[in-house]
Order: C-alpha cells, then structure tokens, then sequence
C-alpha cells in the first residue's frame, strides 16, 4: 500500500474560468427560464384544470360502472312509482280539489 496523495486538480471544474463562467451563466439562465415560465398563471390553471377534469371524469365512470351491477340499488317498486299518479287521478276521478300543499307534496314526489 502506498499512501501516496491522489491528485484529483485535474477534475477541478474552476481551473477553467472562461468555461466555468459559461457553464454558471447558462445554468442561471436556465432556471430564470423555467421560473419565468411556471410562473404564468393559464399555463398553471390549465395543467390543473386537466388534472381535475381526469378525477371527475374517473369518478364519473366509477359511478357510472356501479349502476350497471345487478343488485347495486334495489328496484323501484311499482307503486312508488304509481303513487302520485294514483293520487292526482283520484282527486280528478272523484271531483276533489286538493290543498295547494297537497297538491305540491304530490307533484314534487313526497
């Protein structure tokens, strides 16, 4: 073993000033770049506007997908779906003329 110094001077990027100088400069003109131009404020909004516009829209098929599953909601019964219609042809079947609460209630589905 030789315990000899390794001379590592040759590796020295400052030995080179005129070099060392233009690899800063570009460097620094570099990051003011891409300051200047992730600072625009559209350019901003449009990436994350995508990047909404992907999550609704992943959201949209996964709700969308859990419908088509069988047994996911259960089926509307038949008079559920009746019960307005058989309210307002009874009021008109026997000449009745119901509450304005009534008849909103029924109209809107409570």
């Amino acid at each position: 073993m030789k315990d000899e110094r390794i001379d590592f001077s040759a590796l020295d990027p400052a030995q080179d000033q005129i070099r060392w100088a233009r690899i800063a400069n570009a460097l620094v003109n570099q990051a003011i770049a891409e300051r200047n131009r992730s600072a625009v404020v559209g350019e901003q909004l449009l990436h994350w506007g995508r990047a909404v516009l992907l999550v609704a829209a992943g959201l949209c098929i996964v709700a969308w997908s859990a419908r088509l599953f069988p047994g996911s909601q259960p089926p509307p019964t038949l008079t559920q779906e009746m019960q307005p219609a058989l309210r307002l042809s009874s009021w008109a079947a026997n000449n009745q003329m119901p509450e304005p609460a009534d008849l909103f209630g029924t109209l809107r589905g409570y």
